[in-house]
């Protein structure tokens, strides 16, 4: 289970850089603000969901004759597994990546905490439209966080309708939702440097939305930009929330002077096609299953008596004369000898499974597995049988000879 976890997480990690440096290229400098959001926000889901969609191909394959643990081999059962230890390398790393999402929450839990406490401690004025203006006292950057806008008191006396249309636009996009959704993808890839870059790049876009929105209601350009080159030296910044920012003003100046982009520019964004046709190759398993060779039909040949060669002899009143005697076909007789098929069950990681079925393919005979996972059963040569539980995939074996103490391992469907 751990190594199966690592691996998943290796994998999201993997695409998150692919889907990073794609955008990067090809969408980061192109005006559709509100497509690139769902592109950013598209590509956390299809890096978390896509590792889990395996394509499964089955194929049958005629086994060629082997000796009892070549049949072992065949149906997929490993006795050397190593089982996870206190000394295994992996399971440290499982410990630091788990420390490592706890501090992440932690510290996210904290920050909306001293957000909401900073929101309370502020004036509160409703307005008509189900927003709310929380006026602080200190010399704050104006934020916005779900339906409050936070201002600080000089702000507030100023009733800029710049400011407010901004910080509107962020509430109505429900950009607060979009800081949740990253936090929770940062903490559960806090190692990976794309994730924290993808993040970046989805306040910027938060940005430029509302900026395009300001423009958008007959603003005047230099009067916003002087605006925001003002409020981007306030002494306190919101981390969390979308806040005016001074290391963001040269990138949002740039793109309120870039020229709209063409529609036909949303094409580039089907670089996610191959991406994901690529992933779901390279995760596809095949599954073989090995099927026993049909014994070549044996037909009996019946001993044939040559009738010995006729010889003269006297005429012998007590002699009877030779006759050939008939040789009747013997049949084979079937083999009825039971072998014996015994040892234990566990699962990936060494544990013993409890009420496993063995039972014979296509028989009634069969048993179940006790506490310690331990189970034997007498069947005729060549009797194929069964391990089934629930959650595992089934594992057949093929008895040719006693097999005593072997050890199936079940993996999970």
């Amino acid at each position: 289970m751990i190594t199966a976890f690592l691996l998943y997480i290796g994998k999201v990690a993997i695409l998150l850089a692919v889907f990073y440096l794609f955008y990067r290229l090809l969408m980061e400098r192109e005006t559709f603000h509100r497509f690139n959001r769902a592109i950013l926000l598209l590509s956390f889901l299809i890096a978390f969901i896509l590792p889990l969609c395996e394509i499964t191909l089955h194929k049958t394959v005629v086994a060629a004759s082997t000796s009892a643990s070549g049949s072992n081999v065949a149906a997929g059962v490993v006795s050397d597994i190593p089982s996870v230890t206190y000394g295994n390398p992996l399971l440290w790393l499982f410990v630091i990546y788990l420390v490592g999402v706890v501090l992440k929450l932690l510290h996210t839990a904290i920050s909306i905490y001293r957000l909401n406490k900073l929101i309370n401690q502020c004036e509160q004025h409703p307005q008509a439209d189900g927003t709310t203006i929380a006026v602080c006292a200190q010399n704050i950057a104006p934020f916005s966080w779900w339906n409050t806008i936070v201002f600080s008191r000089r702000d507030y006396q100023l009733q800029d309708s710049a400011l407010l249309v901004h910080e509107r636009a962020h509430i109505n996009s429900y950009h607060s939702f979009d800081l949740l959704l990253m936090e929770l993808a940062i903490a559960l890839q806090w190692f990976n440097p794309a994730i924290w870059l993808t993040g970046r790049e989805l306040r910027a876009v938060h940005e430029y939305e509302a900026d395009a929105s300001v423009l958008s209601g007959g603003v005047d350009a230099h009067h916003y930009l002087n605006l925001l080159m003002d409020r981007a030296n306030a002494k306190l910044e919101c981390k969390l929330a979308n806040a005016i920012s001074q290391q963001t003003l040269k990138n949002r100046f740039q793109m309120m002077a870039r020229h709209r982009s063409k529609p036909s520019r949303l094409l580039k964004v089907l670089y996610l096609l191959p991406v994901v046709a690529i992933t779901l190759a390279l995760n596809a398993q095949t599954i073989i299953h090995y099927q026993a060779p049909e014994p070549a039909p044996s037909h009996p040949v019946a001993d044939t008596i040559q009738p010995p060669a006729s010889q003269k002899v006297a005429p012998d009143p007590e002699v009877k004369p030779y006759k050939q005697q008939s040789t009747q076909k013997t049949e084979p007789q079937p083999e009825t000898a039971l072998l014996t098929i015994s040892g234990t069950v566990v699962d990936e990681e060494g544990n013993p499974l409890l009420g496993t079925a063995v039972k014979e393919h296509d028989g009634a005979t069969g048993t179940i597995t006790d506490f310690d996972g331990k189970f034997s059963l007498k069947v005729p040569k060549g009797t194929v049988v069964d391990f089934l539980n629930i959650g595992v995939a089934t594992v057949s074996i093929q008895v040719k000879s006693d097999m005593t103490d072997q050890k199936i391992i079940m993996k999970q469907e």
